[in-house]
C-alpha cells in the first residue's frame, strides 16, 4: 500500500515500543492511540501491537490515555481493532479498560454485550483490505463469514428465536465496587456531557471527571435559580445525605454548593438508573437488588436520614470492574432532597404514577415518613417483576403475581404488604422488609 508523507511507518511505531517501552510518556503512547483511527490497516495493526508493548510494562498508562480510546471507538472504522487492542490491555489493567468501555456504552458507541465481552478477553478479528483476516499470530485465516463490526452488532444467543427468552444469568458480585472521591470544585469545572452521548438518551445531566488518574460519571443537577431553593435546606440534606454515604448502597456525594444556584454532583453509574434498564428482570435479581436498597434504607433510618422519594430514578447502577458477568450494583440517591427543596425538577424529581399515597393526599393518610420508604421498596419491586409502576384498582395495588408471569407468590407477597395505601398496614422497619424478603423471596 502506498503510504503519504503523514502516514507513520508502522516498523517505526514498533521499534521504540519493542526495545525502550517506558520512554513512551502519556503524550506519546495517546499519540499511539490515534494511529488506530488511520485508513492504513498496517498502521492500524502496528499501533495496536505498541499499545499493548507500553501496557505490558506501564499498565496505568491505559488510565491517561482512556480519553483518546473512547474517541477511537466513536470511529465505525477503527472500532473493530480497537476493541480487540482493549480486550488484550484488560489483561493488564481490567480497571481502566471497564471504565473505557463503560463510558463507550454510556455513550452509544458499542452495545453493552459487546463491552461485556470485550472485558472478559474477547478479541474482534481485523479484516483486512483484501478481506483476509490477520490474526494476533499474523497468520492469514479464511475470511469469516462475519466481519467484527458484524460480531459487535450481533448480540449473541444460544437459544432459537423460538424458544422464548434467555435463562436467567449472572450473579452478585463478589465485593461492592470501588466509589468516586469527594471533591472541591467550581461547577463550571464539571463540564456536561452532551444529550447524544447519553446513555439510552437519559435527560439526566451527567458529567464526566478525572482524579487520580481515572474517570467517572456522575449526575449534575443545578436549581433553575438561587431563589428558586432555599440554600439552607438544600445544605442541611446534602449534609444528612453525606453522613450515610460510606455504605455500600448509597450513592456518593461528589460535591456541591451554592453559587450561582444550588448544585450537586453525586455519584451515577455508567449504566444509568434503575428507570433507564429493562424490565421486567429475574426474581432472583430484583430480590437482591431489593435487598441491597432495603438495606441502604436501613442503615439511613437508623441514622436519622429520611429518603421521602424512594423510585427507580433515584437507584444508580455501578458495574462490577472485575467481573463483568456480576449484577450492577444498585446505590440510592436523592437522600432527603425532597423534604429540603421541594418537588423541584431540577434537583428531585417523583413522577406521579411512582407517589405514596401520603405524597397525593397527606390530609387523608399522614405526611411522609419511614414508611415511606417502605412503599418506594414496593415500587421498585413491582416495576422490577412487572415492567410498570404499580397501577391502584379500588385503591389497592394488584398483586405482582396477578399482572406477570413467574413471579413467586412469596415475593409477590412481600410487595404487597410494603405498598399497602395505609401506613400501618406497611413494614414497621426496612429491616423487617429485608427479613421477609430473605425469608419468602423464593417461595414459589
Amino acid at each position: 500500500m502506498d503510504r503519504t508523507d503523514e502516514t507513520p511507518d508502522p516498523d517505526d511505531l514498533l521499534e521504540t515500543a519493542l526495545t525502550d517501552p517506558e520512554s513512551l510518556d502519556a503524550a506519546r503512547t495517546a499519540r499511539l492511540v490515534a494511529q488506530l483511527e488511520q485508513d492504513d490497516a498496517d498502521v492500524r495493526r502496528a499501533a495496536s501491537w505498541a499499545i499493548r508493548f507500553v501496557a505490558a510494562e506501564r499498565p496505568s498508562i491505559v488510565d491517561t490515555c482512556a480519553g483518546r480510546f473512547r474517541r477511537a471507538l466513536r470511529d465505525p472504522e477503527a472500532r473493530p481493532v480497537v476493541l480487540r487492542t482493549l480486550a488484550v490491555l484488560a489483561e493488564h489493567n481490567r480497571e481502566a479498560v471497564t471504565e473505557i468501555v463503560d463510558g463507550a456504552v454510556e455513550a452509544e458507541a458499542i452495545d453493552e454485550v459487546v463491552g461485556r465481552r470485550v472485558v472478559g478477553g474477547y478479541r474482534p478479528s481485523e479484516p483486512e483490505s483484501g478481506g483476509s483476516v490477520i490474526t494476533d499470530e499474523g497468520e492469514e485465516a479464511t475470511p469469516p463469514t462475519e466481519t467484527a463490526v458484524d460480531v459487535e452488532r450481533r448480540e449473541p444467543s444460544d437459544a432459537a428465536p423460538d424458544e422464548g427468552p434467555p435463562e436467567p444469568s449472572g450473579h452478585p458480585p463478589a465485593e461492592p465496587p470501588a466509589k468516586p472521591p469527594r471533591l472541591d470544585r467550581t461547577l463550571p469545572e464539571y463540564d456536561p456531557v452532551p444529550a447524544e452521548e447519553r446513555r439510552g438518551g437519559s435527560d439526566v445531566d451527567t458529567t464526566r471527571f478525572a482524579e487520580g488518574g481515572r474517570e467517572f460519571t456522575a449526575a449534575r443537577r443545578t436549581a433553575a435559580s438561587a431563589r428558586s431553593v432555599d440554600e439552607t435546606a438544600f445544605r442541611d440534606a446534602v449534609e444528612r445525605w453525606r453522613r450515610i454515604d460510606g455504605h455500600d448502597a448509597v450513592a456518593r456525594v461528589v460535591d456541591h454548593g451554592t453559587r450561582p444556584a444550588p448544585w450537586l454532583v453525586s455519584e451515577r453509574g455508567a449504566p444509568g438508573s434503575l428507570a433507564d434498564r429493562d424490565a421486567p428482570v429475574p426474581p432472583a435479581e430484583a430480590r437482591w437488588i431489593l435487598s441491597r436498597i432495603a438495606a441502604a434504607l436501613g442503615y439511613a433510618h437508623a441514622a436519622g436520614v429520611l429518603h421521602g422519594g424512594v423510585w427507580p430514578g433515584v437507584v444508580t447502577l455501578v458495574n462490577a470492574v472485575e467481573d463483568p458477568d456480576a449484577w450492577a450494583y444498585p446505590r440510592v440517591g436523592g437522600w432527603g432532597l425532597r423534604a429540603a427543596v421541594g418537588p423541584t425538577a431540577e434537583l428531585f424529581e417523583l413522577p406521579d404514577r411512582y407517589a405514596a399515597p401520603e405524597h397525593v393526599a397527606p390530609d387523608r393518610f399522614g405526611g411522609v415518613d419511614a414508611a415511606t420508604d417502605i412503599y418506594g421498596l414496593g415500587v421498585i419491586g413491582h416495576e422490577l417483576l412487572t415492567g410498570s409502576a404499580p397501577v391502584r384498582e379500588d385503591g389497592t395495588v394488584r398483586p405482582t403475581r396477578t399482572v406477570a408471569e413467574g413471579v413467586p407468590e412469596g415475593l409477590s407477597t412481600v410487595l404487597a404488604k410494603a405498598l399497602k395505601p395505609a401506613k400501618m398496614a406497611r413494614y414497621a422497619s426496612a429491616a423487617a422488609f429485608e427479613r421477609d424478603l430473605a425469608a419468602e423471596g423464593d417461595g414459589a
